[in-house]
């Protein structure tokens, strides 16, 4: 569905990614994992067409273009109510208010709808963009770290509310984490990147039993899985 070819980014001269064949199949859910620096992000960035690659190509299967969504780490709240800032992004006027109160008690904010999104938390904010998002019904969805600055007790919602748009809309995720055990709740395929490249993917539980490569190994030594 969506693919890298020979994909190169620097920045100030450091190689940041540099990929040679990279393949996202429709319908499935992709976690990016790796340390800090290792082109989580830039690679997310390409695939929206955020960033440029130096050279390669970004191509996607039987047509010119994708229907994407995207979310950054540091997700923009609109200085109005929570709730109009669901309801902005939906085409159908019609069922607009229905949609983004459903969105809400998804990620479990329903009580907050009438609050200045500009007065939320940071947790709280990325869960009211990751519900504006998934309200949009795109055919992928690229999410940067969604569940970075959320408490434990709502991880859980956020993940639902994603696989429950995936199971019911076939809606692709590529999800940027650092997170190995969210992973595995969540994802169907692991991608762990080291330096900008593609070390090892698979599903998540197997490949991060028996990783091959001793960076793969580092990484996941820092984490109870």
């Amino acid at each position: 569905m969506i693919c890298l070819k020979e994909i190169k980014k620097s920045y100030n001269g450091r190689i940041v990614l540099d990929i040679d064949d990279l393949l996202f199949e429709r319908g499935k859910i992709y976690a990016v994992l790796g340390p800090n620096g290792s082109g989580k992000s830039t690679l997310v960035k390409i695939i929206k067409g955020i960033e440029k690659p130096d050279s390669g190509e970004v191509l996607y299967t039987g047509k010119k273009e994708m229907d994407f969504a995207y979310l950054p780490q540091k997700p923009y709240m609109f200085n109005f109510s929570v709730l109009k800032n669901i309801m902005m992004g939906i085409a159908n006027k019609d069922d607009a208010l229905k949609k983004a109160k459903d969105a809400l008690k998804q990620v479990g904010l329903e009580n907050l709808k009438e609050a200045r999104a500009c007065s939320l938390s940071g947790g709280e904010a990325q869960r009211v963009a990751t519900a504006r998002i998934l309200v949009l019904d795109k055919e992928v969805v690229l999410l940067d770290e969604p569940a970075a600055a959320v408490d434990v007790s709502s991880i859980h919602l956020v993940e639902n509310y994603i696989k429950k748009a995936n199971k019911e809309n076939k809606t692709t995720f590529i999800i940027t984490t650092h997170n190995p055990s969210q992973a595995i709740r969540l994802a169907d395929e692991a991608i762990f990147l080291f330096e900008g490249r593609v070390y090892e993917r698979g599903e998540p539980e197997k490949l991060f039993k028996n990783p091959e490569k001793s960076e793969t190994i580092s990484f996941l030594a820092n984490w109870r899985i």
